[in-house]
């Protein structure tokens, strides 16, 4: 863990452990680095693109921080288990569980296979399930307390034509959320959610390449896209919101509120 001086004010989340899915790219590494500069040690996962994940990893580390990068499948609830295992192996214990990755397969519903279907529910709510027991199970042997906190998208509140496994398999997660929140408050161990609307890099100039979402993101109420920081700030204020459970935090610039996709 980070090393404090007796001259030095400790971090928000200074001893703590912190467990990311998907934390290579995007949201999933803005979530990481900002755990890591609030104090905490971070395990990391990747699964197709390990090399990413090695590099937030490495990131953290030359920061002064403590970082390892994990292979894992979230639909394999066997690799899920391996990685926790060896993340509390390394960091001596887990404090906050961020699942973080996902799936998609693209294409309305009167197209879309059974497998496809299957495919996303596997990744963003068997996966959801599988990451949050195996951590909830560690924070129990701990003794209890804690926090789990699935990035579940605002998508779950509203529908996107052509994905149409997306959203449902999000509304499970948010179901899921609600259920642990109650099962596990006797652990003191909190489960809320965050639903990021539409993030882009703020530095990278990604109007011109999706003209489409620039201009629905012209009629939000904040009139911009998010950025993965805002993302991470929010992950962070649930890590630390010790009567917060059970609930979905959005993120997406008031853009529920409007419907702007159909305006």
């Amino acid at each position: 863990m980070r090393e404090t001086s007796q001259d030095t004010i400790a971090l928000p989340l200074s001893g703590q452990a912190a467990f990311v899915s998907g934390g290579g790219k995007g949201i999933g590494r803005a979530i990481c680095l900002n755990l890591a500069a609030l104090g905490a040690s971070v395990a990391l996962t990747g699964a197709r693109d390990m090399a990413a994940a090695e590099a937030t990893a490495a990131d953290i580390r030359a920061g002064g921080g403590q970082a390892l990068a994990l292979p894992m499948e979230l639909a394999d609830r066997q690799s899920v288990d391996a990685a926790m295992e060896r993340a509390v192996v390394a960091l001596g214990r887990m404090d906050i569980v961020v699942n973080n990755a996902g799936a998609s397969r693209r294409g309305r519903l009167l197209d879309l296979s059974s497998e496809d279907w299957a495919f996303v529910f596997a990744v963003q709510t068997l996966g959801f399930f599988h990451l949050a027991v195996a951590g909830a199970r560690q924070m129990i042997r701990q003794g209890g307390g804690g926090v789990i906190i699935a990035i579940a998208g605002a998508s779950a509140l509203r529908c996107y034509p052509g994905n149409g496994a997306y959203g449902p398999s999000k509304a499970a997660v948010l179901s899921s959320v609600q259920q642990m929140a109650v099962e596990w408050a006797p652990h003191d161990i909190r489960v809320n959610a965050v639903l990021p609307g539409p993030i882009r890099p703020a530095e990278v100039d990604w109007q011109a390449k999706e003209p489409a979402l620039a201009e629905e993101v012209g009629r939000i109420p904040l009139k911009r896209a998010g950025t993965p920081l805002e993302v991470a700030q929010a992950v962070a204020y649930l890590a630390s919101a010790r009567y917060v459970t059970g609930q979905n935090l959005v993120v997406d610039g008031g853009s529920t509120t409007t419907w702007y996709i159909n305006g």
